[in-house]
């Protein structure tokens, strides 16, 4: 039986490189993983008061999570570090106490610049792994896509092989951690 996964893009650019790196997982798990991208640019910024509407974005979103055997989060990096859209979301399974707790999570990344998003996913480990948060984190496959435009082609492809042998075995990491 496919496992639910749900992917969170931390990019709403169009032709996000984060996008087409979820894109690629679906491909490649199409036949064990029932893949579903969450849109998180309706969230609401973390409050003690949201409004009516807020409330119906945010259990939206929650319930999303809590049916889900595991969440893949493709961050892009902002100045050394994750998009505070990323972090908002975070914050508010957060205020569900468990939510996130042993959630199996695949992190990977990718940017432009050289490093990839190594400070980005760096900043999400120590979130995520945070005592009253603790989820379950890939960690022994690591995912930075660097210089990104040239890794993907015009359509969205990934065409770099070793960052698809990446992706593959960072996909068999979570697979596993997820049972």
């Amino acid at each position: 039986m496919a496992k639910k996964i749900v992917a969170i893009c931390g990019s709403e650019r169009k032709n996000s490189y984060n996008q087409y790196l979820i894109n690629f997982i679906k491909q490649k798990t199409i036949a064990s993983f029932q893949l579903h991208s969450l849109p998180i640019d309706k969230l609401p910024f973390l409050t003690n008061s949201p409004t009516t509407h807020q409330l119906i974005e945010i259990n939206y979103v929650k319930q999303n999570i809590t049916e889900a055997d595991g969440l893949i989060i493709a961050t892009p990096e902002i100045n050394g570090g994750a998009p505070a859209n990323i972090k908002n979301l975070i914050d508010w399974c957060s205020l569900e106490s468990g939510l996130l707790t042993n959630k199996p999570i695949m992190l990977l990344g990718a940017s432009l610049g050289l490093t990839g998003t190594i400070l980005a996913q760096r900043s999400l480990r120590y979130v995520l792994t945070y005592p009253s948060i603790n989820a379950k984190l890939t960690h022994q496959t690591e995912c930075f896509v660097a210089n990104a435009k040239d890794k993907f082609s015009s359509t969205g492809e990934l065409i770099d092989a070793p960052t698809q042998k990446i992706v593959i075995d960072l996909i068999n990491e979570f697979k596993a951690l997820i049972k």
